[in-house]
């Protein structure tokens, strides 16, 4: 082999080599590539995390707000009827709140119910309740419960046909205040039934509700309801 064809073998080689990698650079190179990617992991996987953090918690807001919105427009809606039987210990028409420590109980006589089928054994009115229970797959976790009958009758609103719910789910208090439009002040307890009872209702009840977000933190809302019709009306609920 001549000395020109050993020098043109020789420069091919040193083209091929300086072409690829040596063992060190791909190491290096997968190193990097694989320090980029889970920088670029980490920054998605919080982002997805806190995108489900705001999510939750926008629609735990929604829950709560739409809980003391009803309430707020179920309670404006409460009424006594001036025919009641003052001599029965449960009567059809009241309003009577029991305060605890965690979850207040209100029952209310109200106009607005809604008759879902036109020949069921209802009325327009109700007697709505709302109270706290314990959840029953999760002990540890209180919920805020909405109930309310078909109809009004003198009887334990407990043992009248109705549907009971969850209004809300997971909280930490349910505080109700009545405004007592003609002694001027705030009441924590209201009751129209019994020979103590107040004879009329209370001109607006203020209703704060205590929720339990996901990070365990408890976040209040707050409502005011008016009600219009404080007085006694002439409205005798008719029997079913």
């Amino acid at each position: 082999m001549t000395r020109v064809a050993k020098l043109s073998r020789s420069n091919a080689t040193s083209r091929w080599r300086a072409q690829g990698f040596t063992l060190i650079e791909v190491m290096v190179a997968v190193t990097i590539l694989a320090f980029i990617t889970t920088i670029l992991f980490g920054a998605f996987s919080q982002t997805a995390t806190t995108k489900a953090a705001i999510t939750a918690a926008q629609e735990r807001t929604h829950t709560a707000r739409a809980a003391l919105m009803r309430m707020a427009r179920e309670l404006e809606m409460a009424f006594l009827s001036d025919s009641e039987n003052t001599a029965l210990q449960e009567r059809r028409t009241m309003f009577v709140a029991a305060p605890h420590n965690d979850v207040d109980e209100l029952r209310f006589s109200a106009f607005g119910h809604q008759r879902l089928h036109a020949d069921a054994a209802e009325a327009d009115t109700a007697v709505i309740s709302y109270y706290g229970d314990r959840d029953p797959e999760n002990r540890s976790i209180l919920n805020l419960m909405r109930r309310e009958t078909r109809r009004l009758q003198a009887l334990d609103p407990k043992t009248i046909p109705g549907e009971g719910y969850v209004l809300c789910p997971n909280v930490s208090r349910l505080k109700f205040s009545f405004y007592d439009y003609k002694k001027k002040e705030w009441k924590e307890d209201w009751s129209t039934i019994g020979a103590d009872g107040v004879q009329y209702l209370p001109s607006a009840v203020r209703v704060t509700l205590t929720v339990i977000d996901e990070r365990g933190i408890e976040v209040p809302y707050a409502t005011t309801a008016r009600i219009q019709m404080t007085e006694y009306v002439s409205y005798k609920p008719v029997a079913q």
